[in-house]
């Protein structure tokens, strides 16, 4: 017999999402930002284009995704000058950054939101 647990939330208002063609979890730091654009007064972007990847768990951390070299290549051919990177994704994005992309390391949620803010005043930010 075995016992499985799942987290469930209840909010007081409805979410949808219409992803395309896209699968699996890796988009869930971007998703979570854009929700978060979405329902506050915040501008998280400034008028950038930032795109970014990573798993993200219910407390807010961000996991690390497979195939991080692609996904910035095409973040790049895009036309994203800044991605946000799992911080445990860094040392495999090393060597393979597309010219004209700058990474940040992020490691929750929050950190994220921060950095995010912190770009758009012109401050620094952990990079990978």
């Amino acid at each position: 017999m075995g016992v499985e647990i799942t987290e469930k939330y209840k909010f007081p208002f409805d979410v949808r999402i219409s992803v395309g063609d896209i699968g699996g979890p890796s988009a869930g730091l971007m998703f979570a930002l854009g929700i978060i654009d979405k329902l506050t007064p915040m501008n998280l972007t400034g008028g950038k284009f930032i795109a970014g990847t990573g798993e993200i768990e219910a407390s807010g951390k961000v996991d690390p995704i497979g195939g991080i070299q692609q996904k910035m290549i095409g973040a790049r051919q895009a036309g994203a000058t800044i991605f946000l990177t799992p911080a445990s994704n860094c040392a495999d994005a090393k060597g393979a950054v597309p010219a004209g992309l700058r990474l940040v390391s992020v490691s929750t949620l929050s950190q994220a939101v921060n950095d995010l803010e912190a770009i758009k005043a012109g401050q620094q930010v952990p990079s990978c």
